[in-house]
């Protein structure tokens, strides 16, 4: 099978899975205080990633260097980023606009890789692409943009500030994870994740209880094995090859699949301006990774140069 093929493949079903993962959190939150609930999605998560480690003989870290970015990731990506995200849900923030918020994720990712990846340059084309992109997305979800209330600011940061971590975790894996193996490696930052989340949640003094079914108990079920077993492990499989700014615009299509499960699965609505907005955000991905929009740009930047650069002066005749 053609790679290019099964990599698209692989990556849309991240857009399909994580786009739904949103209304999970929220319905799981009816059934668990938000720390305790993460900490069991990633318990549960690890735990199978660890038993699925024995028949795919995955190899556990090796080194020194390869377990502190376990840990690392474990800290910023599976206990800050989900901590802030479970949180900002659980206080307020409804699921469309978390991805929204959420949807900041490339720019912050390709602000993090200009500054630690030489290969992935912040240019004016991605720059353009992300906007464009962004821009989409505000147009998809402008009436929960118009009903967000100062009430709101907290939480809201809250979420910008996951979106901020996760694009760290994605950086710092990109560049220094590249010998690690995905199944192995989330099990092991899962489980700091879980260990940590659990600590905040006693630190915080959360009501520990069984969680309610099927709110609780399914909701945790379904984020554990589809929204962090199989996303994970694809996710990071996917970054061994591709840029981690490409690999970040999951957070702009999200969104787009959140509202298109809603309108089929439920009662909700897609309207032309929505169809419209999700137009505009597959044109900035385009924008942002065409090579044919890359060349085009160097082919002007490089004639712009040439046009204002001094004419040599003419030599002196001879007196």
């Amino acid at each position: 099978m053609n790679p290019r093929l099964v990599r698209g493949a692989a990556f849309a079903m991240l857009c399909v899975i994580w786009g739904s993962t949103w209304l999970a959190i929220r319905i799981g939150l009816q059934g668990a205080p938000p720390f305790l609930a993460a900490a069991l999605r990633f318990t549960v998560a690890s735990a199978t990633l660890a038993v699925l480690a024995l028949p795919f003989r995955s190899k556990w870290p090796a080194n020194r260097m390869e377990w502190r970015l376990v840990v690392f990731v474990g800290l910023v990506l599976f206990t800050a980023d989900y901590g802030l995200i479970y949180w900002g849900e659980n206080n307020g923030v409804e699921s469309g606009l978390s991805a929204i918020l959420f949807a900041t994720l490339p720019l912050l990712t390709a602000v993090v890789a200009n500054a630690l990846l030489p290969g992935e340059r912040l240019t004016v084309q991605k720059l353009a692409g992300i906007g464009l992109g962004f821009g989409g997305i505000l147009l998809i979800f402008r009436g929960q943009i118009a009903t967000a209330g100062a009430d709101k600011a907290f939480p809201m940061i809250a979420i910008v500030l996951s979106a901020t971590c996760a694009a760290v975790a994605t950086v710092a894996l990109k560049r220094w994870g590249a010998g690690t193996d995905p199944v192995t490696f989330n099990a092991g930052a899962m489980a700091v994740g879980a260990a940590s989340l659990a600590a905040l949640s006693v630190t915080t003094r959360e009501t520990w209880r069984v969680p309610s079914w099927p709110e609780g108990i399914g909701a945790i079920l379904f984020l554990a094995l589809a929204g962090s077993v199989v996303t994970f492990v694809t996710w990071q499989w996917l970054l061994k090859t591709a840029e981690a700014t490409s690999l970040s615009f999951v957070a702009l299509i999200t969104p787009i699949t959140a509202i298109v499960l809603g309108a089929t699965v439920g009662n909700e609505t897609f309207d032309a301006v929505d169809l419209i907005g999700s137009a505009i955000v597959l044109g900035g991905i385009y924008v942002s990774i065409s090579r044919r929009i890359a060349l085009v740009g160097r082919a002007v930047s490089a004639r712009s140069a040439a046009a204002s650069a001094d004419p040599v002066d003419p030599p002196d005749p001879p007196s």
